[in-house]
């Protein structure tokens, strides 16, 4: 048996421009919590680290912030574990960090795949680990040979076929996880935690280990992996984060401001990052000052996010100015007469509908 963790994503240096004076804060942070990510795999008594890419979130990192990243290398290697580290697409480059001869001396021992597909065997412990650097175009499995016996691990960055989604041709396919035939295959460039293959051939992306941004909010996670025979895999998502992303719509209809303030205060956490959206249609009498209401709660959260995109409910002057010749019009007339025969059940929805179709008709933006 051998245990494993598999960390990606990390993204030290990244700038979080969106973040304004938080944002050399949460650089600071993603150090600290790679850190904690070392910490794990020696506390959980791991055999093998890989770094599935984007490290770094460029190829060219300060001398100190990649001295950092060393010495947080060298506690697992003097601690007698295997790392093996591929590039990824923000920190790869034939000239970067990967490649600096000043870089790699501080951490001997560590095994760096390059473009070319590479397999390394480690014979004491009967592992076989398959990896290599991203290609732009290029599928990231492309002209991989695994070799038969023992228990095979695979480490590679780049997006699986997603239909509607992903579709490139170098995109990672089922088949091709199957055909390899790898126990386990370490993947990043996703920055959420996902399985994305199951055994006897896992696939995972480990998913960023802190929070990077607003759009993949299963973040803050890095895997330990057992592998106990051919196929036998059990995969562990530990949370190592300090962030938290908090994502939320509320229906403006239910709400005046006090509420809000009550909500805000609530959910108030100097780690968090709320995500908040107000949707549905509102009383014309409830304005939202929202500027003012952000800059009063900005500071108990890490970040305060609101949106509005809620609509102003039409009263029945406004509905009877509408065209009638207009599609919008005939809309308008087709929902007042199914309103005028509906029983009291459905009267609610009705009207909802009636509010929420002009405003789509209108071209503004409806989340019910």
């Amino acid at each position: 048996m051998i245990r494993l963790l598999h960390v990606a994503d990390v993204h030290l240096g990244a700038r979080f421009a969106g973040l304004g004076p938080r944002g050399a804060e949460q650089r600071e942070q993603l150090r600290r919590t790679f850190a904690r990510c070392v910490d794990v795999a020696l506390e959980r008594g791991c055999h093998l680290v890989l770094v599935a890419g984007d490290l770094f979130d460029s190829p060219y990192p300060p001398r100190p912030l990649a001295a950092y990243a060393a010495e947080q290398l060298r506690r697992l290697v003097q601690a007698g574990l295997r790392v093996f580290v591929v590039a990824g697409n923000h920190d790869g480059a034939p000239d970067g960090v990967w490649t600096r001869e000043d870089f790699l001396r501080l951490v001997e021992g560590l095994v760096v795949f390059g473009d070319t597909p590479q397999a390394v065997s480690w014979q004491e412990a009967g592992v076989v680990v398959v990896g290599s650097s991203p290609t732009p175009g290029r599928s990231p499995l492309e002209g991989w040979r695994v070799p038969a016996g023992g228990l095979r691990v695979g480490l590679a960055h780049g997006s699986v076929y997603r239909p509607g989604q992903v579709e490139e041709a170098w995109a990672i396919r089922p088949e091709q996880v199957r055909a390899l035939g790898l126990d386990y295959l370490a993947l990043g460039d996703w920055h959420s935690a996902q399985e994305v293959h199951p055994p006897p051939h896992a696939a995972w992306y480990a998913g960023a280990p802190e929070f990077l941004g607003l759009d993949q909010p299963g973040f803050g996670h890095v895997l330990v992996v057992e592998v106990s025979g051919p196929g036998q895999v059990q995969v562990e998502p530990v949370r190592v984060a300090k962030r938290r992303l908090v994502v939320e719509t509320l229906d403006a209809g239910a709400l005046d401001e006090q509420a809000l303030r009550t909500y805000l205060e609530q959910a108030a956490d100097p780690d968090v990052v709320l995500d908040l959206t107000l949707a549905g249609v509102r009383e014309p009498d409830r304005p939202w000052a929202l500027g003012a209401l952000v800059r009063e709660y900005a500071d108990r959260f890490f970040r305060l996010h609101v949106r509005d995109r809620s609509h102003p409910r039409l009263d029945e002057d406004a509905l009877e100015r509408f065209e009638p010749s207009t599609v919008l019009g005939q809309f308008v007339r087709r929902m007042r007469e199914r309103l005028a025969t509906c029983s009291a059940e459905e009267r609610e929805e009705l009207e909802e509908a009636l509010q929420l179709g002009v405003a789509a008709l209108q071209g503004r933006e409806v989340l019910a």
